[in-house]
């Protein structure tokens, strides 16, 4: 039994010193970028960590689940919150569908619009998809559409514009850690080590 708990106390030393190296060989310009200028984040007080994606995007699909996973174990001192891309008239109505899920204080909407996409084959543009996809909730025509419409909405869009410029992103699914860091998938960082760097960079900044 001593022997038993001995081989599996090893067996966790070498885990967590495999995970620190593994850490330590995250580098500036290879597996992160550090911004040019240091950009102000919403909450001084916490290390802000910024989600920029696209429910069009493969990647970020396939990131969701781990990522929610990932945001229920966050400490306090993490502010995480995403933000939408708005490239094109296609992305800009995605983008309204997440501020959607926000105004009607409904996440799933998140999950299925991600789902009607990519599992379904829907683009989620035209009033055709968007009027039973909405009404699955609860939600009627008029109400999405005054949404859609509102003053508010554009103010949103106009800010997601506003990030994706500012913090330089030029693909999906991309993280910004602290208005120092951008993270994104590349050769020597895939999608599913993402939130490894991402982690990383919160510890890096809590030092």
């Amino acid at each position: 039994m001593f022997q038993a708990f001995t081989k599996k106390l090893f067996l966790v030393f070498i885990f967590s010193v495999s995970s620190a190296l593994i850490a330590e060989d995250y580098q500036p310009g290879k597996h992160y970028q550090i911004l040019s200028e240091p950009i102000a984040t919403r909450d001084p007080k916490k290390i802000e960590v910024i989600e920029f994606f696209w429910f069009g995007c493969g990647h970020c699909y396939s990131l969701e689940n781990q990522l929610n996973s990932w945001e229920k174990k966050l400490l306090e001192d993490v502010d995480f919150w995403r933000s939408p891309i708005t490239w094109n008239e296609m992305a800009k109505t995605h983008a309204k569908l997440f501020y959607a899920a926000e105004f009607f204080k409904n996440p799933a909407i998140i999950r299925e619009t991600f789902l009607s996409i990519h599992a379904n084959q829907r683009m989620m543009t035209s009033d055709k998809e968007l009027q039973p996809f909405f009404a699955s909730f609860g939600i009627a025509e008029d109400q999405y559409q005054s949404l859609f419409n509102s003053f508010a909405m554009q103010n949103k869009i106009r800010r997601a514009d506003t990030f994706g410029l500012k913090y330089e992103i030029r693909g999906v699914p991309a993280f910004i850690v602290n208005g120092k860091y951008r993270v994104s998938a590349s050769r020597q960082v895939g999608t599913s080590e993402l939130l490894d760097v991402v982690d990383y960079l919160i510890n890096l900044e809590r030092k």
